[in-house]
């Protein structure tokens, strides 16, 4: 009796066993993304903690450029350095190291994350338009960007579509496309359509679909920072007006370095987690955003006749005024209706006015007139 007794626990437990080997298994997910852009995308942030340097096996970059560390088309660890060792220090932070780690920690333990990183100090978007970019090598004078051009062979978007197709051959999937440029060129409508132009290349290039590769532009440091490019905002902050897809990365609150132009290491890590818990979100994770991420442009408006910041600075009590076009002049308002004062703008594209006058206002209505005639109303509180 015993002896059947154990044959029948035998028999069941063979019959569990082979029932949960014919489950099907979850596949571990590769999930790669693509960053783009100038000096801000390859990063100058200093390490500042072990953290920055402490980085999961499962986040990986494939390497766009050569160095002793790196062969173009290897893997490596996504350690800091992901676009190309720096000018400043060997290793430092660009906004795709806290991007890939926060991505990370929200999926599945068998998943991995990759970033594939092409970005050239201080270039213009059409760097990386296939059709345009040889019009600017040619022309390009400075030895430095030059240099830096030729390391990916003289043509940075070849190089990029060149790596995305090999992830995507071992099994990669195409995610995203992170763009942090503009600093250089985007004061206009040209900037964003020049963008969508490159979207739509590389949506083509690499046979994805737009809903499935949403583009996310970071701003320039603001006006909060002193940011010396932050009158390029208004039209960052105006990308999904001309792609449905593409979403802006505010930069508020993001410390900045020394030059007024560049994030400090803590910048890029507040900036690279923002991105990450933008595409989260956008992929149907239950991500909250505790990191003050308002845009610079938070009241834009698709019909303006142009793209404009202004908000009262809290340190200086400075209102700053930034805009896409040049500006005439500004007219102060009260809520009640009365002009305070106006103020020329001399064809600046930025104005910075005292408001400690009207302390008395706590909001004010801004009458902003470009240099063409048009006019474009904003309210700012303090």
């Amino acid at each position: 009796m015993r002896s059947i007794r154990t044959l029948c626990c035998l028999v069941c437990s063979l019959v569990v066993l082979g029932f949960m080997s014919c489950q099907k298994q979850p596949e571990p997910q590769k999930i790669a993304f693509l960053a783009i852009g100038q000096s801000n995308m390859v990063g100058i942030g200093d390490i500042s903690s072990a953290e920055d340097t402490i980085v999961s096996p499962r986040f990986l970059n494939l390497a766009s450029t050569e160095n002793e560390d790196r062969k173009v088309g290897e893997w490596r660890v996504a350690k800091p350095g992901n676009c190309r060792p720096g000018y400043y220090r060997p290793n430092y932070l660009s906004p795709t190291d806290y991007f890939g780690r926060t991505v990370l920690e929200h999926l599945s333990p068998i998943d991995s994350v990759a970033v594939i990183q092409v970005a050239v100090d201080g270039c213009p978007m059409r760097l990386f338009d296939k059709d345009l970019y040889q019009g600017f090598v040619d022309s390009c004078q400075m030895d430095w960007m030059k240099n830096e051009i030729a390391a990916y062979d003289g043509n940075p978007y070849g190089r990029l579509i060149t790596l995305a197709k090999q992830a995507q051959a071992q099994g990669w999937t195409i995610r995203g496309l992170l763009i942090h440029q503009g600093e250089t060129d985007a004061y206009g409508p040209h900037w964003p359509n020049q963008v969508n132009r490159i979207y739509q290349n590389i949506l083509t290039d690499l046979n994805l679909k737009a809903e499935d590769v949403p583009v996310l532009c970071g701003e320039a440091v603001g006006l909060d920072q002193n940011g010396v490019c932050a009158h390029a905002n208004p039209t960052i902050d105006q990308i999904h007006n001309y792609i449905p897809t593409a979403y802006t990365i505010s930069s508020r609150a993001c410390k900045v370095s020394r030059d007024n132009l560049h994030f400090a290491g803590v910048g890029y890590r507040r900036l690279g987690t923002r991105y990450a818990i933008k595409w989260l979100q956008l992929n149907g994770y239950d991500v909250a955003d505790d990191t003050d991420s308002q845009l610079q442009c938070e009241t834009g408006n698709p019909g303006d006749a142009f793209a404009v910041d202004a908000f009262i600075r809290e340190q200086d009590n400075k209102l700053m005024v930034a805009a896409a076009v040049s500006l005439a002049s500004v007219d102060i308002v009260s809520y009640s209706g009365a002009t305070l004062a106006t103020v020329q703008a001399e064809g600046k594209r930025t104005v910075e006015i005292d408001v400690t006058p009207y302390a008395g206002e706590d909001r004010l209505v801004l009458n902003i007139h470009a240099a063409d005639g048009n006019v474009v109303n904003r309210q700012v509180n303090r």
